[in-house]
Order: structure tokens, then sequence, then C-alpha cells
């Protein structure tokens, strides 16, 4: 077997044992001469660096494939850091396909990671909660907490006056400026190509654009009935809205299922009632006076795709199932933290070994939490006020699945979530067709729908990694509209019949995230050899921040269709607070903070041969 035999013996490769014996001796001589360097080299150097700007390191960050606008990224700061100490800081870039990108997220893997956010709901909380408080989505994956900012957080959310509201979040954007957890480098406008021949395209900052219910083609277009659209690549991490919390699967989410309330138009703080009948207020009595009661009546006459028709008990279902999972890593943090007790003190459900669900969020604490008062009519009980739960509850995991079909295919068991992370039955204005992993997703009209049905019969989204061939694909008409990075913006308005949608701001933010409990199992120190709390250190993330190019990541990479964020809060939300700074692209202060970042005693991040060269250099010198 391959690489299983043992080699043979010297002799009877013809090597004597005089030769093997002067090998040794040049192996000691050349270890002596090693040894007698390094002495040398470091006469009048007491001790070895005791910061990380002298002492140097080695840091693997992660892009998405075929992301090259977060591919840029990571070569600017990788341009940055190792500038500040060239041939002692590497850091290497690496891309991974989109499924593994979220893995290596959720399991600590990653020291740096660029991703970008796009808000769940119109409220800063959506910002704060999952980036920023103990437990959090993002900063549990971060390894942050910070029990002072906790408090100032939980209380801001329910704070009802939108005075106390606004000066609340004030202080907390100075203190996240101050802790410089993330480093938030854009805001950016609107950004889509379609060919002239789509109608009804419109821009809501509150979700993709890929809304395909809204939109059709002229009847001169090739399959007029058929939209195709060429991703970049990526497959769904779920097809089920209590799991899914990522943009491939979000755009298929929004256009199979429905959820109560949803967004008027373009706005995105208008809300029009979907599911339910009307948009529940105080003054229709559909909000008790204390902000922690809300009943919502239902529309009649919706069914599902297959034509089962929707009712209250589909709705309490559909939140029962999602919180008793109790994904860490999923979105209904959303609804958990205010429908449950210390919601934060429980985790993730588990299974026996035949699959039987354990949840640590029981079906007694959802029924205390959500009512069905009868088949048309559903209540939610809140723990405390919380503005922004209605515009909670138009987001992808607010959505209502048909109890009847996950029941008969598994229902809350191992086998039955599943099942729903590849199948789909909601009541929106289409339904999952094939789909092929790596490849393409297809959906098909619901010709039951209650709304007038989708003027589109089909949609086809491909994936194509490469962005030539999507540009490519564009121009000769051969797909209806493709993701194109920024970076073509020029290429993009010089195509015949190519309409370039964008000047409208959203509320999509990019950032880098800097892991504090790095998770090291099986990880190569050729390219990453800095310990676990490497970024616990504070004067460590400020270098970073400084020493990325947000100007160039600005006006170049994203063809100035963005702007540098001053933190979580985007431009254009309540909460906002434009007195809070930015960080500058500084490569001296960046050294300044790298040099004050000390390194703990028994910190290794050089071997043996590194000390070797660097003391024959500084002999040399």
């Amino acid at each position: 077997m391959e690489g299983s035999a043992s080699a043979p013996a010297a002799k009877k490769r013809g090597v004597s044992k005089k030769v093997i014996a002067i090998v040794v001796v040049a192996v000691l001589v050349v270890a002596a001469i090693g040894a007698a360097v390094l002495v040398l080299g470091n006469q009048g150097k007491s001790e070895a660096a005791d910061n990380w700007l002298e002492k140097g390191f080695n840091l693997e960050i992660f892009y998405n494939s075929g992301n090259s606008e977060r591919q840029t990224a990571c070569e600017l700061i990788k341009q940055g850091l190792e500038s500040l100490n060239p041939g002692k800081i590497k850091i290497t870039v690496t891309p991974l396909e989109w499924s593994n990108y979220l893995e290596y997220r959720k399991t600590g893997k990653m020291a740096a990671m660029f991703l970008g956010w796009a808000p769940d709901y119109a409220d800063p909380d959506d910002y704060l909660q999952p980036f920023y408080l103990s437990g959090g989505t993002y900063a549990s994956m971060i390894g942050y907490n910070n029990e002072t900012l906790d408090g100032l957080i939980t209380a801001a959310a329910s704070e009802l006056n939108e005075t106390e509201r606004a000066a609340m979040y004030a202080g907390i954007s100075e203190d996240m400026y101050n802790e410089c957890i993330y480093l938030w480098t854009s805001q950016a406008n609107n950004f889509a190509v379609q060919r002239d021949w789509v109608n009804g395209y419109y821009y809501n900052p509150m979700y993709s654009n890929l809304y395909y219910y809204a939109l059709s083609k002229t009847a001169s277009a090739t399959q007029p009935d058929t939209f195709r659209y060429a991703s970049s690549s990526g497959n769904a991490e779920s097809f089920d809205p209590a799991v899914d919390y990522e943009t491939v699967g979000g755009e298929l989410l929004q256009n199979v299922y429905e959820t109560l309330v949803w967004y008027n138009g373009s706005s995105g703080s208008d809300l029009v009632p979907l599911l339910a009948s009307e948009v529940p207020t105080i003054e229709n009595g559909g909000i008790s006076a204390d902000g922690k009661t809300y009943t919502f009546n239902l529309r009649s006459g919706v069914t599902f795709s297959d034509g089962t028709a929707m009712t209250a008990e589909d709705v309490k279902y559909s939140f029962d199932r999602g919180l008793m999972l109790n994904d860490p890593h999923g979105p209904f943090w959303m609804y958990g933290q205010v429908l449950i007790p210390d919601y934060y003190n429980y985790g993730m459900a588990t299974y026996t070994d035949a699959g039987v669900m354990q949840p640590e969020i029981t079906q007694a604490m959802c029924d205390a939490a959500i009512w069905m008062v009868d088949s048309d009519t559903v209540q939610f009980n809140l723990t405390q006020a919380y503005p922004a739960f209605l515009s909670a509850l138009a987001f992808n995991a607010g959505s209502i699945v048909s109890k009847a079909y996950v029941e008969a295919n598994g229902g809350q068991t191992k086998a039955g979530y599943t099942f729903m992370s590849t199948h789909m039955m909601g009541t929106g204005p289409f339904k999952l067709g094939t789909v092929q992993t790596d490849a393409y997703y297809n959906l098909d009209r619901n010709d039951n729908y209650w709304r007038e049905p989708a003027a589109l019969a089909h949609v086809i989204i491909s994936q194509v990694p490469e962005t030539n061939s999507r540009l490519l694909q564009l121009e000769n008409g051969d797909v209806d509209a493709a993701y194109i990075p920024r970076a073509q913006k020029t290429s993009v308005e010089a195509m015949a019949g190519v309409v370039l949608h964008t000047g409208s701001p959203s509320f999509n933010v990019d950032f880098l995230g800097l892991n504090q409990k790095l998770n090291l199992t099986g990880s190569n120190p050729d390219l990453t050899n800095v310990p676990t709390d490497f970024f616990a250190d504070k004067n460590v993330r400020l270098a970073f921040a400084h020493a990325f190019n947000y100007g160039t990541f600005i006006n170049s990479t994203m063809q100035g269709t963005s702007m540098q964020p001053n933190g979580a809060i985007p431009k254009g939300m309540f909460g906002y607070d434009a007195n809070v700074p930015i960080y500058e692209y500084d490569l001296e202060l960046a050294k300044e903070y790298l040099k004050a970042a000390k390194v703990s005693k028994g910190t290794s991040s050089a071997t043996v041969m590194d000390d070797l060269s660097a003391a024959i250099v500084r002999l040399w010198d």
C-alpha cells in the first residue's frame, strides 16, 4: 500500500557508514554554529519582544468565495497589517464556499471574518442584540461578553418614550465605539442590475431585491413567464424559517412563505397586514396600553400551496417550534427575548437516540407566551414592552408554516427538522420547485395563492461563481438579472439594454468580526499562531481598526456606492448618532496600538528557525 513500506537499509542503497557519520557530524556542526549565532545575535537583547508589533504573528482570515468585495476587503487589511512590520506579520487570505464559511463562523474557527448584515427589522435592537449582547448570535461566535452593555441594551429595547430611547442609544453607540469589538467598514446604497425588459422593480431596505411577486417581463422578452437570475455562489443554510439566518435562504423564504405583517412597497417602516387582517395598534385594541400584549385577527380564505387552509393553529405552531428548537445561531432570539422569561438562560433543544426532541424551552412556556384565542385569532404575551415587535414579525423567521405538513413529515423530531431543512410549504406566491445543490434553485408559481397570482410562472436561480461569466450572461440577455460586484459598476453602465438601480440608502452594513475566543483545534500554525484570546486585547482590535484603508474600500471597491459607518446602527435608522466618530486609516496609530498590546509570557509565535534567521540578520546588520 502506498506510503506504508519501510525505506530499505542504508547499506543496501550503497551508502557507507562513513558517509552517514560525515552527515551526522555535519548536522551537529550546523547545530553548534546555529546555537553560537543565536547567542551572539541575541547579545544586547535582554529578552524576547514583549509586544505583538515587534514579535509579529501569523493570522488566517476568510471570505466567502465568489464575493470579490469581501476578498478585496481582506486584501486591504492584509496590506495594512503586514506593512506595520514587514516579514514578521503574515496575513493569509482564504476563500471558503458559503456553507463551509457558515460552519467556520459557527464553530469559532475564524480569527477574523468579513460579513455583511442586512436588517431583520427596522430598529437599533436588531443590530445591538446580535452583535453586542452577551449570548447574541454574533457576540457568542466571537466570545464577547459585557454585562454593563447588556443592561443598557435591554433597557433601551423596552423603552416606550422615543426621546429617552434615542438618548440611550446615543450613549450605547459611544460605548461601542470605545470597545472596538467590530470594524464597521461600509454602509451600502442599493445596487441591483437587471435587463430593461424587467418591470415592477422597487427597492425596500428591509428585504432582498429578489421579491419576485412584484416583477414581470415585457411580452417581447425571451420566455416572458420565466425569470432567470445569476447568483454568485452558495447554498442555502436551510429552507426552514426557524433555522435559516442568511441571505441565500432568505431570498427563497420571502417568496414561498408569508408573515402576519409586511412592508408597504418601498417603505422600511410602514407596515401593512399580510396574513393578518389588520395591523394591531393601541387605537384599534390590538396592542395593550402597556405594550405587552399583541392580538392578531387572521385574514380569511388563505391557503397553503397544497390547498389546505391556514388557521391560528398554524400561526401558534410556527412560533412554538422555533422557540422550542432555540437554535443559538438562528433568528428566533428576536422573539424569544420578549416571549420567554430569562430567555438567554436556555440552550438549544437536544434529541434522544431515537430522535425525540428534548427542548429546554417547553411547550408549557410557549403556551403561556402565545395563545390561540380561536381559529382566526392569536395573541402574543410579551414579558416586557418591545416597540420593535411588529417589525420583528415581518422578518422571515415569522413565516407561517403548515402544521399538518410538518407533522406529517416528522413533526418536532430530529427527522422532522431535517426534512424541513430541504422542503417548504407556505402561503406565498411561489412554491419550491427542483433544487440542485451547487447549481440552481427553481421556484414555481403557487396556483392556490390567495391574492392575484404572480405574473411569473417560474423563477430559476443559478449559481455562477465567476463574475465575468455573470457579466457575459447579463450582456447577452441569457439572464434577466445578476449579482454583479460594485467594482464592475462602469462595465454595467456601458451595457446596452441593462438597467442599474442604485442611489437609495440601505441599512446593510459590512463588518470585520474579531474573535476573542478562538477555536484553534486543527489549525495550521504556519497560518495562524496567535493565542486563543489574541483579540481580547483592545489594543489589538484598535490596531486592526486603524490598519484598514476605508477610503480605498469605499471609493474603489464599492465605487462610491457606500459610506463608512460609525458603528452598528446605520445612518437613517432611528437611534443613529452622527456625533460618534469613525475609525481613521492611520498606520502609525495602528503601530502604537499593536506595540501597546502585550504578549503573555509563554506565548510563542516563532519557530527555532525563525529565531535563527533573525539572529543571523542581526549579526549581518
